[in-house]
Order: C-alpha cells, then structure tokens, then sequence
C-alpha cells in the first residue's frame, strides 16, 4: 500500500498488541528511513494480525504515538468499540517513523539556553530541503550515505538561495497533479533573485519524488495473519523480531504486564522481587521473570499453562489482586531453599518450587521458619520433596501438566490438612506423570552411581542430612576416606596388590565414600588417617552422615567393607525418604 494509505489506517484499523516493546527510534534512524524511501530502497515487509470481532477484548489496544516525546514511551490505550482491530507484529519502529515524520512530531529534551541550566521539551518537526541535490555526492561520502537533506527543527527555518526548506507533512494536502502544481507555484513564488534556475529544477524534482513517495508508491509491503491461535501469533512475533532485540516468552508477557499494570509498578514489584529472589535470601541464585509469571498463573489458581493466552487483561487483574500472596509465597519458598543448602548451581529446575510455593500460598504466606512441630515436620516434607524431584527430574522438559498435577493433589489433600501431602504427592507423580519420586531398587542403583564432580552429587548427598544442615555454613563435597591415600603409587607403598587397586581407585569417588562438611571441618579433617579423626567424633555425626559405628570399618585395610556398609545405610534411608506416616504434625 501507499504511504499515504497507510497513515490513513493507523489509529484507525492498524494498532499495537500490548507484547510490542516501545518506541525506540532516535531522529537520525527516522531521517535515514526517509531517505531510503525517497532512493526507491525496500524498506523490508510488515506483518498484521487480523483480529476478530469476538477476540477484540482479550488483548489491550494501544494507539500509534504520533508526537512523540522523549522518555515517555508508552502509548495510549484505546477501547475496541466498533472497531476493525489489525495488530502490527513487525514494523512497529517504521509506521511510527512514518507517521512521526509526516503527521507528528518528535519532542526532545534541550538546554533552554546558554546562562540557564535547565531543560524544556521541544517539539521538533521534519523537514526537506528542496534544493540539495540528491545527485551530488562527494568523493569522500560513502555508499550508502543520505543522498536527501531531512532535518528535524523545533522552529520554521529560514530560507535564502541556498537552503529551500519545507515541511514535509505539508505533502499530505496535496493528493492530485492540479493541487501538486498549485503548491509548486506558490512554494516558489517568492524565492528571491539569488535563486537560479537549476536550484529550482532540483527543487520541482525533489518535491514531485516527495509526492510521488507518499501518494502513488506502494512501498509497504505486508503480510496479514488472520488465524486467532495468540500461541502461533506469538511464534510469528518471536521469528519476526529475531533480527533485532532477542525476544523471550517472559519478554513479550512482561509487556503486557507492563502496559496494564504501569512502568514503575512492574519495575519496583516484579523486577524487584526477581533480584530479591535471586540474591537477598541467603544464597546466591539466578532466577528470571519465568519463575514469577509462572507461579502467577499457579497461585491465582488460573489456568496453568505458561502460554500469552493465559494473561488476559481479566486475568491480569486476579494476579494483581493475589500480588501480595504470590510474593510472600515465593519469598518463603526461596527461603527454604536456602535453609536447605541449596543454591543456584544445584537447582537444576526452578518449576520444581512452584508446588512449593503454591503450598505455601495456602496456608497463607506463612514462613516455615519456626521451630513449632509444624514447621519442622512440614519444612523436612518440603526438603524430601525438592531433593527427589530434583534428583529424579521430575519436572525436566515441558512441565506444565506436572505443575497442574500438584496443584491438583495439594489442593485436594489440603482440604482435611494443613501438612504438605508428600506421600500422595510421589503417589499422584507416579501414576499420573510416570515420574518415580521414591527409591524403589532401580531408583536406589541410580542414586548410588553418583559419584564425585557429577552434576546431581550435591543433591543427592543433601537427600541423607534430614534438613539438619546450617542454612548459613558453606559445605564442602568431601571425601570421608581421604582422596590422597588412594593415589597408585600410595598405595603400592602401602603393598595393596594390582587388581585391588583398581577396585580401591574404583570406589574411592563412589557415592559411600562422600559426605557433606563445613568448610572450616572439611579443612580441618585434611588428608590424615581417618580413624583418628572419626574417634574426635560424637554420636550425632554418625547418625547424621550415616557413619558404619564400627571402629575396625576405619581402618584404611577395610576400606572396600567400609563402602559396603555405609551404602547399606544408604539404602535404608532412601527406603524411609518419602514415607511419612510418622510424620504428621
């Protein structure tokens, strides 16, 4: 379509989605778009999205900014009533350059003078100057400099013999031959005599392209999408938009969140609450904007698949009623995740906090931090439940039907207990997801092939400690029988034989010779002999590090026999990991 058309359509049937990001463009990219327009330059396809009458009201209508002022980026809100609603995907930065330098203005912050610091906006206007030649270009100007002299002003500047200036929106009055003729002999009526008459040749040519640009070329190519699935629209956008700014999901609904819920809102509540997340409650994480907009849709018990067509403006007001509970919950729940030792690296799966934090939302926000058998017993659930479905990755992949599966059961469970439902919560997971929470006999064998530098050797060690660690000590992976002793030539000179070596050497990273320390203890163990160090030892450790109590299973000759059992104690714990019928606070 023309230029001229097109400023016709806009802010009439040709609007902006609320995932659009806003205006950017500076002056200098709007001369250059002019420029290339005027040379006859594709300025690349634009693309549409057709929207039907019945979904006009699921999405925010924004206008076109025609006077654009600087630092005020955001548009105005219109309501669809008896309205043709197409949604401009791609081309965004372009129509509005257009309609900016056609019809609009451009409002600039400026000193306003020499001896007085302070600023005033401008609104600035572009203009033409009708006698530069496009044709002349000096030997030093590159290929593809402006051939065209725009200029955006703030006041009508002067013209003499050699500048002729117009206003180009002035061409949107001149829509035929006889009215372009009649501009032309009043626009150079009165040029003075300095004025020769190869410059007004220029000038009558550069004012015929101008005219010729706006009212008879189509240089607007577009494409109009008229399916109503918002998840393929969407895909669209993304693809489109790959050659500028990259584009996430998180992105794209942080718009919509944005223009419904106000700049500054957005920046001081979600913005904020993702840097409180990831560095102000005790460890160090590295959440984005997904964790918050997915435990929105959660929490506000709204349909849970993390999809644009799921933020709705009737749905985007639930999640700013529930804001308050939603934060509190996620607050909580990052919380114990720290309690727990845990900490960005190990955290494999951030979706795995959502049940979590839903749990939490329903007793309130309530903080689990106490030490009330409550507390205790539901923040020991909670432990069991992250470190095995962190383990088992449970929530690998698309996770959205296992979300919906545990707000399901704990919304049901909670209806007769307050407690977190870990039994029915692994009991759904498997029948339901086929994901195996407990440690059946393949589930065990898995676990207890982890070994020393793996990925999950830090959760799965977690998973023996009972939520008994100190949520503010930093742990070390250590080796319980020291790695120095088992080098080969160490052990030749302590005389152990060729094939055991290789079994020793074998074991020396399993899983049964791994336990978690204090950095300060783990320094303090060193590489000394181990019975010496297991005899400074209470009670508690053992149990805790589940430690064979036999002092012969210390001795570096029994280090094969020490594996053996304290894989066995392994086994039994993960037997009892998910049962908590004893547990019922």
């Amino acid at each position: 379509m023309t230029i001229a058309e097109a400023r016709r359509r806009v802010n009439h049937s040709l609007y902006l989605p609320a995932i659009q990001r806003p205006y950017v463009w500076k002056p200098e990219q709007i001369v250059g778009l002019f420029d290339s327009l005027m040379q006859g330059y594709p300025i690349s396809s634009f693309l549409f999205w057709a929207v039907e009458p019945q979904n006009r009201r699921q999405w925010p209508i924004y206008r076109f900014e025609e006077a654009y002022r600087q630092g005020e980026p955001w548009s105005q809100k219109v309501e669809p009533d008896g309205r043709d609603v197409i949604f401009v995907l791609d081309g965004q930065q372009r129509l509005t350059s257009l309609l900016i330098g056609l019809a609009g203005s451009y409002t600039l912050l400026e000193k306003s003078g020499r001896r007085n610091k302070s600023a005033i906006f401008r609104a600035h206007y572009l203009y033409l100057d009708l006698f530069k030649d496009p044709e002349e270009i000096g030997d030093d100007d590159e290929l593809i400099a402006n051939r065209y002299r725009f200029k955006f002003f703030c006041v009508r500047p002067r013209n003499d013999h050699k500048q002729f200036w117009v206003k180009i929106g002035d061409i949107l009055d001149i829509n035929d031959g006889e009215r372009l003729h009649a501009y032309r002999d009043t626009l150079f009526a009165d040029v003075g005599e300095r004025v020769v008459a190869e410059q007004l040749k220029i000038a009558e040519r550069n004012i015929n392209r101008l005219h010729e640009l706006v009212w008879i070329d189509e240089p607007i190519s577009y494409y109009t999408e008229r399916v109503q699935d918002i998840d393929r629209v969407l895909a669209i956008f993304i693809r489109a938009n790959e050659g500028g700014m990259k584009l996430s999901k998180a992105d794209l609904l942080m718009s919509v969140v944005t223009t419904t819920w106000g700049k500054s809102y957005v920046r001081d509540e979600i913005y904020g609450l993702v840097e409180r997340l990831s560095k102000g409650m005790g460890a160090a994480f590295n959440f984005d904007k997904d964790l918050v907009m997915r435990a929105c849709l959660v929490i506000s018990d709204l349909p849970n698949v993390y999809n644009v067509a799921n933020f709705t403006a009737h749905n985007m007001q639930i999640i700013r009623e529930n804001w308050n509970l939603i934060r509190s919950s996620l607050e909580s729940t990052v919380e114990l995740v720290a309690w727990f030792g845990l900490d960005g690296s190990q955290l494999t799966s951030i979706n795995t906090l959502i049940p979590i934090a839903y749990y939490i939302s329903r007793i309130d926000g309530y903080r689990l931090d106490g030490t009330s058998a409550f507390d205790a017993v539901n923040r020991e659930r909670i432990r069991r439940w992250l470190f095995s479905s962190l383990f088992n990755g449970a929530f690998g992949g698309h996770s959205d039907g296992a979300i919906a599966t545990c707000r399901d059961t704990i919304r049901e469970e909670m209806r007769s207990s307050r407690d977190f439902p870990l039994a029915k919560l692994a009991q759904d997971m498997r029948t339901r997801r086929g994901h195996h929470l407990s440690f059946d006999e393949e589930g065990t064998r898995k676990l207890l092939d982890t070994s020393y530098g793996k990925k999950h050797t830090a959760i799965a060690l977690g998973m023996l400690y009972d939520g008994r660690r100190s949520p503010s000590s930093r742990y070390h992976v250590d080796h319980i029988f020291p790695l120095a002793a088992f080098s080969e030539r160490a052990l030749r000179e302590r005389g152990v034989g060729g094939p055991l070596i290789e079994s020793m050497r074998r074991s020396i990273n399993s899983l049964g010779n791994l336990q978690l320390l204090i950095e300060r203890e783990n320094l303090g163990k060193s590489d000394g002999e181990l019975a010496s160090w297991l005899h400074t030892r209470d009670a508690t450790y053992f149990e805790q590090h589940l430690i064979p109590n036999d002092p012969e299973l210390w001795e570096f000759d029994r280090f094969l026999d020490f594996i053996d059992a304290r894989e066995q104690l392994i086994r039994n714990a993960l037997k009892r990991f998910l049962d908590v019928t004893d547990k019922t606070a």
